[in-house]
């Protein structure tokens, strides 16, 4: 299997096959995260297609921990391992939970369909929930090699008859028992005609089940491996937003419970949130709800960092989540193992501009330089303050959008004569990060100089959502593979990485196929063309340009969560087609700044760099959504 085009986690059924595959920067990242509070109370785990949320699960569940024995002496596999002991998810390289992965849709999506109240149908949901949890547990122990006459059921103390309900003291009794919750569950949900309420009799004695209340831990005796386990059972629902919206308030509300003794999580995307939950999320707030005390009762936990401008963190993932996607690929293996994708795209030399418009460029800056009265000599020293490593065609650019800020200044001022003109050496130091990318991007534009290549592009563009890295950057490892195929060198300079990821991403936005995606894309090339306009000014006001569409925070506060608005920019947060970054502070008023995820801004050929914005209103924003309508 090719992970580069397949998700691994979701593919690998061989926990010896899935270890290696993951990165264990970001599963440090979470568990460092909120380690005291992941097992002992609700935690919601929100994040995009991509984040991460199933290699979490995965990573969890009895197969995958069972093999950590075999991988102790493995380099590669070692830092992940810490990270797992370090949270008590193993104990001595054994496991220390029992965690199933249950999917919330089909079956649990199907009670809510059944023509009950509500609260019968909560009922009926929770004990599936219950009855499948226990099914599976035992299921996973057996698959490891586990026989049930190893297994006791340890329960909280002076709970004989809720013991009792569900036959805790035999093992094949206590499966009898959960086999026979779901089984009734299951005959009303696929019934022709599901019996009338009052009808229910018998099927309610069957279904009054709750383990979650009384069960502490789960303990395996020392035949299985060589010493007593006390796990500590878990149980994670998987894709929590394709319940029904009330299924999963009231699976939050009872999850929250202290009564329940397992672990629980609840992984969810962004787009299981309005607007105005998802902006709680991010602000790191929750949402009242009566008997329960936020933080207390529940931990939400967003995957990706939205305001995090050191992309240095993801950088490293990346690289890393490269080196072991390639080992795979026999090609790429033949030739060593010391190959890594950052080296083989870093090492494309810097594209030139061709002779004639280098010579197009410098004439421009010779005009410039005469309608500003600057001599030779002074441009001379204006070049001085550039960094030494520029090529010529950077240079010029560079130089020309120096020479059209200062064409915009008052005639009494020269760019070196009065004091008030002496640049600190934040600004040059400022000149030098972002004005050269400024003039890369315009000449992106307009020579067609390739912009995106190299790793470190590659990866900021990723939103730090591997997934999204690695489906960009399948289309570069496409063609080194089939160079290494044919024996050839392994490079691709400049204007291939950039056409290729370009291409991609243009590609990939096509193919959205989420809700209000058309609306969506209107609103993208709305805030794109906004931006481009403002890069490619021949003064670059903002050196680097802008890549984020800016409104007062006030107006985003006020807008209603049934607007139309509201929904696409919803989809458009959940699929990372924006991202927002709130409060923004800047020009002494706040702001909401819906910034353009990577790809997008591959495919609208803008800056990476985060902070530069286009101001706006959200009438704006209104009416270009009702125009793709």
């Amino acid at each position: 299997m090719n992970p580069w085009h397949k998700r691994a986690n979701e593919f690998i059924r061989d926990a010896n096959e899935l270890l290696p595959l993951i990165s264990p920067q970001p599963i440090k990242r979470f568990f460092q995260r909120e380690s005291t509070r992941l097992f002992d109370r609700l935690v919601v785990v929100v994040g995009s297609p991509g984040s991460g949320k199933t290699t979490l699960a995965r990573l969890l569940e009895l197969r995958t921990l069972a093999a950590v024995p075999d991988f102790k002496n493995n380099t590669d596999v070692r830092e992940l391992l810490a990270s797992l002991a370090k949270a008590d998810v193993l104990d001595d390289l054994q496991p220390a939970v029992l965690a199933l992965r249950l999917p919330a849709g089909g079956q649990l999506r199907s009670i809510w369909d059944l023509p009950y109240e509500a609260r019968l149908r909560h009922r009926l949901l929770r004990a599936m929930i219950e009855a499948k949890t226990v099914l599976g547990w035992l299921r996973a122990m057996e698959d490891v090699g586990v026989d049930q006459e190893q297994v006791r059921i340890i329960t909280t103390p002076n709970a004989e008859a809720a013991r009792d309900a569900v036959d805790a003291d035999d093992v094949k009794a206590f499966r009898e028992r959960a086999r026979m919750t779901e089984r009734a569950i299951f005959k009303l949900i696929n019934a022709l005609v599901a019996p009338a309420e009052d009808q229910l009799g018998e099927h309610l004695i069957d279904v009054a089940y709750a383990p979650f209340a009384i069960i502490e831990s789960i303990e395996i005796s020392a035949t299985w491996r060589g010493r007593a386990l006390r796990l500590k059972p878990m149980v994670i629902i998987d894709d929590a937003h394709e319940l029904h919206p009330v299924q999963l308030e009231d699976v939050d509300i009872w999850l929250r419970d202290r009564e329940v003794k397992i672990a629980r999580w609840m992984l969810t995307r962004i787009d299981s949130l309005n607007l105005e939950d998802f902006r709680r999320v991010l602000r790191d707030e929750e949402t009242l709800s009566p008997g329960t005390n936020p933080g207390r009762d529940r931990v939400r936990i967003l995957l990706q960092e939205t305001d995090n401008r050191n992309r240095q963190a993801f950088r490293s993932t990346a690289q890393d989540v490269a080196r072991r996607y390639l080992q795979p690929l026999a090609a790429f293996h033949r030739r060593g193992s010391t190959l890594n994708l950052k080296t083989l795209l870093n090492t494309a030399r810097p594209p030139m501009l061709s002779d004639s418009d280098l010579n197009i460029l410098q004439s421009e800056n010779a005009r410039l330089a005469e309608e500003n009265q600057l001599t030779s000599e002074k441009i001379e020293a204006m070049e001085a303050a550039y960094p030494t490593d520029l090529s010529p065609d950077v240079k010029a650019a560079v130089t020309h959008i120096m020479l059209e800020r200062e064409l915009k200044r008052t005639p009494q001022r020269s760019l070196f004569g009065a004091p008030a003109e002496d640049s600190s050496e934040a600004e040059v130091s400022k000149v030098q990060r972002a004005v050269v990318t400024g003039a890369e991007l315009q000449m992106l534009h307009r020579f067609d100089r390739p912009f995106y290549f190299g790793f470190e592009r590659l990866a900021d563009a990723a939103n730090e959502n591997i997934e999204q890295f690695v489906t960009l950057a399948s289309v570069l490892v496409d063609r080194l593979e089939t160079q290494a195929i044919r024996g050839k060198q392994l490079a691709l300079d400049a204007r291939q990485q950039h056409k290729a990821v370009r291409e991609q991403a243009g590609n990939l936005i096509v193919q959205w196929d989420f809700p209000y995606a058309p609306q969506v894309r209107k609103l993208i090339d709305f805030i794109g063309d906004r931006c481009q306009e403002l890069t490619l000014r021949p003064n670059a006001p903002l050196s680097d340009g802008a890549n984020a569409y800016g409104i007062l925070l006030s107006d985003l506060t006020n807008l209603g969560s049934n607007d139309e608005l509201a929904r696409v920019l919803h989809y458009a947060l959940a699929y990372q087609a924006l991202v927002l970054v709130e409060p923004y502070g800047c020009k002494g008023k706040t702001w909401a700044l819906f910034e353009l995820g990577g790809i997008a801004i591959i495919a609208k050929g803008l800056t990476h760099s985060r902070g530069g914005f286009v101001e706006g209103t959200l009438h704006q924003l209104k009416t270009t959504v009702e125009s793709a309508t």
